[in-house]
């Protein structure tokens, strides 16, 4: 799915996704990274689970570990759960809960324009999205 973005504020913006990954508008020019993704300080890179499955049974304070470490610089955690809604992976939200961020969760397509909505006002937040095939 293509998306026509605003223009982030000197941030990457998600111009497309789908086919199993995202492309996003970097100053440098647009990169497509393939599999899931996290955003964090501005920056976009490669997320091992490919979907929600895949976090079932894994430490989560592994998985979402650079995530908790900007506890203090983001207010929370916007997690897209691929083509379809799904519920958080257990014991996720009382993670993010005791680092004091938030966790706002959505399929990806919606979470992809969320997040170019919210890049283009400046929130600090953080983005772990799984692939929409």
């Amino acid at each position: 799915m293509q998306l026509v973005p605003a223009t982030g504020k000197g941030r990457p913006l998600i111009t497309a996704y789908g086919a199993g990954g995202f492309r996003f508008g970097l100053e440098t020019g647009d990169v497509r990274l393939e599999g899931s993704v996290l955003i964090l300080a501005d920056t976009p890179s490669a997320w091992g689970p490919l979907a929600m499955a895949d976090l079932a049974g894994e430490s989560l304070s592994a998985r979402f570990a650079p995530i908790l470490a900007l506890k203090g610089e983001i207010e929370f955690l916007l997690f897209g759960t691929g083509g379809e809604m799904l519920p958080p992976p257990l014991g996720l939200r009382d993670l993010l809960k005791g680092a004091g961020i938030g966790l706002e969760i959505m399929p990806t397509p919606a979470a992809c324009r969320t997040y170019n909505h919210l890049a283009t006002e400046g929130r600090h937040f953080a983005v772990a999205m799984l692939p929409v095939t």
